[in-house]
């Protein structure tokens, strides 16, 4: 922060410690600002101003006017550490998201969970399925199980019919040859007494001469 005591016109420009001479004037840089908004100093900026002092004329103390630019100097260094340091903390902040965002999120959670419900509900037609087709073979195996079974049962009762017909017709068929046996017996009897007068008819009259 320099004050010259020549006469030129009032710009911002390099100090000599920068090689700049009297007529080598340099626009420093500031920060730019947008339509309708001030220009702002940087510390920079208040440290290379340059103030022209007019000879001749009564003006202001060089020292006074060195020590508040020091002091101007000290309080711009310090609000723009503090504003680098807000904006680092601003840039850590997260960003909650836009509305848009948050629609195009909610809409792919909703096709993600519209997916999930697809793949469960064919995962649970296909079990049901298998259970099903499981479940008829099970039953159609008990069937022919329970048919082959009454079938074997059947044809036991029918042999154990046929068995006690064989044996009734047995014990009948010794009690009718028993039976007829006897009959024949009495028969034979009976035939046997009818031809006995008849052979006494016979023989009698030729033992009488």
């Amino acid at each position: 922060m320099h004050i010259e005591h020549e006469e030129h016109d009032h710009r911002l420009q390099l100090p000599h410690s920068h090689a700049a001479t009297l007529d080598d004037t340099v626009t420093l840089p500031v920060q730019a600002a947008g339509p309708g908004q001030l220009t702002l100093l940087t510390p920079a900026a208040v440290h290379h101003q340059v103030f022209t002092v007019v000879r001749l004329r009564a003006g202001y103390d060089l020292a006074e006017v060195d020590a508040f630019l020091a002091g101007v100097e000290t309080t711009l260094s310090l609000l723009w550490q503090d504003n680098a340091h807000l904006r680092e903390r601003l840039a850590a902040v997260p960003v909650p998201p836009s509305p848009a965002e948050r629609l195009a999120e909610a809409e792919q959670s909703a096709q993600q969970t519209v997916e999930v419900a697809r793949e469960e509900a064919r995962r649970l037609l296909d079990e049901a399925r298998d259970d099903a087709e499981r479940l008829r073979q099970e039953a159609a195996a008990a069937a022919e199980a329970v048919t082959r079974a009454a079938r074997l049962a059947y044809r036991a009762a029918i042999e154990e019919q046929f068995d006690h017909f064989d044996s009734v017709l047995s014990d009948h068929g010794r009690q009718l040859q028993d039976s007829l046996r006897d009959q024949l017996g009495r028969l034979r009897t009976v035939l046997e007494d009818l031809a006995a007068p008849s052979r006494a008819a016979q023989t009698g009259p030729l033992a009488a001469p």
